[in-house]
């Protein structure tokens, strides 16, 4: 990630504090949905070790504290603060090249993080590395062939992140570092439900707004 992206959420921590609003989420209603909804899905987890990549001020991992241990990585250091505050064990590190070591975490979750980084697949690379066998990797990020997306790219004059991601891209580099069964949830912006499949579905591809893909690593 670029120096200009640690000061912008260093910024953002300084201004709206252990906030929702300091991860950059539309609002907070939006934020509270897609974590009920995704941690849904991602299912009950119980002694646990999580990452939780990117994690911001932690608000997104703070619900699997209280039966896991969950570890908050980011290069805010004015965010992980907040994280702390939270209960996850926070420490710094650059997701292109993490120092953990191999197979460590039974849960990887990285959420809205990898449109920031321009260097993607090494993260993808990164984390399915350090997600042990068995065990689930789970990122959220921006679907690129959402037509809603591609119309406020005509309105927006400010640049908010680097990339979107095609769910057959992202399905296909988590086959490539040893996921398996991968599975998709698809998020329609401003409305409440969501949809899972095999990210195959034309017409949910092309209306729903973001997306989480997640996968088991190969014994």
């Amino acid at each position: 990630m670029s120096q200009n992206w640690k000061q912008y959420f260093d910024s953002k921590a300084q201004t709206h504090g252990a906030s929702v609003m300091s991860s950059d989420y539309y609002n907070e209603k939006s934020f509270f949905m897609q974590r009920a909804h995704t941690l849904s899905w991602l299912g009950e987890l119980k002694g646990k070790e999580v990452l939780d990549a990117g994690c911001g001020v932690g608000a997104f991992s703070e619900p699997l504290v209280a039966e896991n241990t969950v570890y908050g990585l980011d290069f805010s250091e004015e965010s992980l603060k907040f994280a702390a505050q939270r209960g996850l064990k926070t420490m710094t590190g650059d997701l292109t090249n993490l120092d953990i070591e191999t197979g460590r975490f039974d849960v990887v979750l990285c959420i809205g993080v990898i449109q920031l980084i321009e260097r993607y697949a090494d993260v993808v690379s990164e984390l399915a590395r350090v997600t042990k066998p068995g065990g689930t990797l789970l990122i959220q990020t921006l679907n690129r062939g959402s037509i809603q997306r591609k119309m406020l790219k005509l309105f927006e004059k400010e640049k908010k992140f680097e990339r979107m991601y095609m769910m057959g891209e992202l399905k296909e580099l988590f086959e490539r570092h040893g996921l398996e069964q991968v599975e998709m949830m698809q998020h329609y912006h401003p409305f409440t439900f969501v949809t899972t499949g095999d990210g195959s579905g034309g017409l949910s591809n092309r209306l729903c707004t973001s997306f989480a893909v997640k996968g088991r690593k190969r014994g």
